[in-house]
């Protein structure tokens, strides 16, 4: 995404004008951070101010006074609920000037509700009997009072409990606080296993890796769509773990002339891409493999290296260069790419072996002890010459690990021998090009529960999330989170299909293995590109059912409930073909001979119905063929006045920018501002309300 720098005068500006011209009142405006002038230093006075049992349709009365008494930005509600399901809540808060009374909408930000006559979308969340939960609620642009007590609106605010579980429990609010100062949620794991995403002493780490959102989504031009996910397959090898044994691996079995048997002892293990339960390939970029290592002793040096397949002869194909050197025990290698020691490449350099790529030297961890997340990165300039076979292989090798405690006065450290691979994850991307005519998102707000196998799954009809029977899908989005941290997310997703051959449970497609996320923080993104077995690359090869359902488990997770928030599905309107025939019949008589003969003529007309319009340009909402102030102020006229000002069913999905199928809002003429002010491009479009914030933020 191109960035640049928007001064406040500019911003301010622009928003006036567009104000001006959709006679928008302000307050329904979401102005970009830096418009507003500069807060005073604040005084914060954190006051606690318990109040318990506010039951469904009570309200909590607060004042800023209580809170702060100048420079309020953002005001924190902690609140614990004595029911474990959904909450629904809202917040509104007196101003200075008019209309004096602003209400927060989740979608939109504080806006005037006219008295209650205009809708407000309610703030959800997912909440556990007896775990504190904190709202946050940005006032940093509002023009606030601080008169304590104050019955008049500016100087008062108000907290609301609309829906409390199926139970309809209620909450205790314990604290009220100001800025950066709200008390954090406990972390239930105080002592989380180490994160497999940070590198090693000697590791690079430039490639992807999965975390809260590793995916991307781009609209282009000829009715298609390129979809773009980074995701991660683990395995576990529960009681059976594989026993590395350093000192043994493939070349000196091969120099005497021996293939390793399964007993034999090994210092590497090869993992098919298949073993992840990976079906499909199309597109498919790998980045790295993690290997979960535990010991009996504790280790104090770890020393391990990789390797995988690659194009025969390649510039990445290492084996393939011994191979032509002549080297001993080479004579059949190939298609494979090995990290390699230094003192190993001088040697192999020094007989003669021309490396295009040269290997990498392999990792080391020092103070390494019993339990070890061995993360291995395929080297960015050999990435381009994989093999992406299901069949195909990647590797890890155990080089040389050391006790962490030794006898005192060896002239050698001790070693481990051995060490047990209990498990691993692969980590890759997945890039596909799908026909795309748009999308739909729903809100969900569905606890899950991976502890309880009655509550760890979801499953969604499609016709609940909008599709029927004319659209193909080809992924679907779930936005998740916590309370805290769930680190290391373990899930899988399957969908009901038209046709059972390609699976082995009868109309259903999911892959076997699971998912993970490794560093999932407190919410995620997750992409599911539906593999080509079930969604095919065009309209005839598409085999989702749309009368069936969509399914998400969660499986393990660091925070034991997960909230399902959004679902958006991704799909085609593929363009239908009817065929009507004409027949007519003639009749003929003969007098002389009194008989009658019948001819029959048929004929076919071939019609083609329309299809669902496409975007022909991201935020071209007056379809001028540019992308302009203009479009930004019909949006908003449209909002503020849709008797007079109307956009067509073309310009609505030009428009839709932002959080793209959740409708047109003030925000998609947001961010059309940002392109004129040549920020951003359409091309950065369709974009979400996170990112659309981070614009803000700068």
């Amino acid at each position: 995404m191109k960035k640049k720098n928007i001064s406040t005068r500019f911003k301010t500006s622009v928003m006036s004008l567009v104000m001006a011209a959709s006679c928008v009142p302000a307050a329904m405006v979401s102005v970009p951070a830096g418009a507003a002038n500069a807060s005073p230093a604040i005084d914060i006075t954190n006051s606690k101010k318990a109040s318990s049992g506010i039951g469904v349709g009570d309200t909590y009365l607060g004042y800023t006074a209580d809170v702060a008494t100048s420079g309020l930005k953002t005001i924190y509600v902690t609140f614990t609920p004595d029911f474990t399901g959904n909450f629904s809540c809202g917040f509104g808060i007196g101003v200075t000037d008019t209309p004096y009374w602003l209400e927060y909408d989740a979608k939109k930000g504080f806006i005037d509700s006219k008295g209650g006559t205009v809708d407000v979308d309610a703030t959800e969340v997912a909440c556990t009997a007896g775990t504190p939960v904190t709202l946050s609620f940005d006032v940093s642009k509002l023009d606030l009072s601080y008169n304590p007590k104050s019955d008049q609106y500016p100087g008062k605010f108000e907290f609301r409990n609309y829906y409390a579980g199926e139970t309809k429990g209620s909450i205790t609010v314990d604290k009220v606080s100001a800025n950066g100062t709200a008390t954090p949620n406990p972390d239930p794991n105080p002592n989380p296993d180490p994160n497999p995403n940070q590198p090693v002493e000697n590791v690079p780490h430039n490639n992807k890796t999965t975390n809260s959102n590793n995916w991307s989504f781009k609209v282009n031009s000829d009715g298609t769509a390129t979809i773009s996910s980074t995701v991660a397959r683990q395995i576990e090898f529960g009681e059976n773990p594989i026993i590395l044994t350093q000192g043994y691996d493939e070349d000196t079995y091969a120099a005497e002339g021996k293939t390793p048997g399964e007993d034999d002892p090994i210092n590497s293990h090869k993992f098919k891409y298949s073993d992840f339960g990976i079906s499909d390939m199309n597109g498919v970029t790998i980045e790295s493999l993690t290997a979960v290592i535990e010991s009996d002793e504790a280790l104090d040096t770890f020393m391990y290296g990789g390797g995988l397949n690659v194009q025969q002869g390649s510039p990445a194909d290492t084996e393939y260069a011994k191979k032509i050197a002549n080297i001993e025990g080479k004579e059949t290698a190939g298609y494979w790419y090995n990290d390699c020691g230094e003192d190993q490449i001088k040697e192999f350099e020094e007989k003669g072996v021309k490396f295009e790529i040269k290997p990498s030297g392999g990792a080391t961890m020092t103070g390494a002890g019993t339990y070890i997340q061995a993360y291995w990165e395929v080297p960015a300039e050999v990435q381009p010459y994989t093999d992406t076979k299901s069949s195909d292989e990647i590797s890890f090798q155990y080089w040389y690990g050391t006790k962490a405690e030794q006898p005192e006065g060896a002239e050698e450290p001790e070693k481990v021998e051995t060490v047990k691979l209990t498990s691993a994850v692969l980590t890759y991307t997945k890039e596909i090009t799908v026909p795309y005519t748009s999308s739909i998102a729903t809100k969900v707000n569905a606890m899950l529960e991976h502890k309880d196998e009655e509550k760890n799954a979801l499953h969604v009809k499609y016709a609940d999330l909008g599709i029927d029977e004319t659209m193909d899908v080809y992924a679907i989005r779930f936005d998740v989170s916590a309370k805290s941290k769930v680190d290391k997310l373990v899930y899988n997703v399957g969908t009901s299909v038209k046709k059972d051959d390609a699976t082995e449970q009868e109309y259903w497609f999911q892959e076997n293995g699971d998912y993970c996320v490794l560093d999932a923080g407190e919410k995620a993104e997750i992409m599911w590109i539906i593999p080509t077995a079930a969604a095919g690359t065009d309209s005839k090869s598409n085999y989702v059912d749309p009368d069936g359902e969509v399914y998400f488990g969660y499986y393990y997770g660091a925070e034991d409930a997960l909230s399902i928030d959004n679902i958006e599905v991704y799909y085609d309107v593929p363009m239908t073909t009817t065929t009507t025939t004409s027949t007519t019949t003639t009749t003929t008589t003969t007098t002389a001979t009194t008989t009658s003969s019948t001819s029959t003529s048929t004929s076919t007309t071939s019609t083609t119905a329309p299809t669902t319009p496409k975007v022909t340009l991201w935020g071209d909402a007056d379809e001028s063929g540019k992308v302009e102030l203009n479009d930004a102020v019909l949006i908003m006229q449209s909002i503020a006045n849709p008797d007079k000002y109307q956009l067509t069913e073309q310009g609505k999905l030009n428009a839709d920018v932002i959080d793209n199928g959740k409708g047109i809002t003030n925000a998609d003429a947001l961010a059309i501002q940002y392109v004129q002010a040549r920020t951003i491009t359409p091309d950065d479009f369709p974009m979400t309300s996170a990112q659309l914030d981070a614009l803000d933020a700068e």
